[in-house]
């Protein structure tokens, strides 16, 4: 609940601050909910971790896809961090030794149905739990279930999106980076896209939630520094 509070009070904070002056200089707005150094901070969604308890007792393993699948879950039961962990991605799998977990596996590959084909085997016949986020891109959870691995998945925590007025949105010649498809989501639904800005998505999946006439540059590698350093090359 602590961690839902911060959160809360957080967006307090970043909604009222007056948007800063874009002058000559061309913007770079990262829209995910963290901070980078060096570019713009526009958070559009929030994250609401599920209090409900659970029991991780008959579980061997864990599955994270994110880190707020990994903060939701050590909120709700700390003996997580006795279970071996599988994480996708350096970010995902940085929360997990940061906050005392197991890591056993990371994948560099930030894509969900991939890391579900590299992992089944290492998972089988093991008992496994996927803490999730209510939406997901991927097909993980049938990916593993189709290869075998007995694997429950359980909602940790939901995406919403925050509220601006119109007069926050980035100024023109702004380049705007998404870092899933729910930042692309959260976007529309607050502002106009105007023909000036230039998108930079962090993968194809998040290529994929605009729309087919949209000019969308993808990162090399799927990192939020890989992001930005494409932002400025455009």
């Amino acid at each position: 609940m602590k961690s839902t509070e911060l959160i809360a009070s957080c967006t307090i904070f970043l909604l009222n601050r007056p948007p800063r002056s874009s002058g000559n200089k061309t913007m770079i707005y990262l829209l995910s909910d963290q901070a980078h150094e060096g570019v713009e901070h526009l958070p559009l969604f929030e994250i609401r971790f599920d209090t409900t308890p659970i029991d991780l007792a008959p579980y061997d393993a864990l599955v994270f896809t994110s880190k707020n699948a990994v903060k939701a879950l050590d909120c709700l039961d700390p003996s997580w961090k006795q279970k071996a962990s599988y994480a996708i991605g350096e970010g995902t799998a940085a929360w997990i030794e940061r906050l005392g977990g197991t890591l056993c596996f990371t994948c560099e590959d930030s894509y969900g149905d991939r890391f579900a084909e590299k992992i089944a085997s290492d998972l089988a016949g093991k008992t496994v739990l996927f803490p999730r986020a209510k939406e997901v891109s991927s097909s993980l959870y049938v990916i593993l279930r189709e290869r075998g691995v007995w694997v429950d998945e359980r909602i940790v925590y939901e995406m919403f999106c925050r509220s601006y007025e119109v007069h926050c949105a980035p100024p023109k010649n702004a380049r705007l980076i998404f870092t899933s498809p729910s930042t692309v989501r959260c976007f529309f639904k607050n502002f106009e896209w105007d023909e000036s800005y230039k998108a930079v998505a962090i993968g194809t999946k998040t290529a994929a939630a605009f729309p087919p006439s949209f000019r969308v540059y993808i990162a090399q590698k799927p990192s939020i520094a890989s992001c930005i350093d494409l932002a400025k090359a455009i």
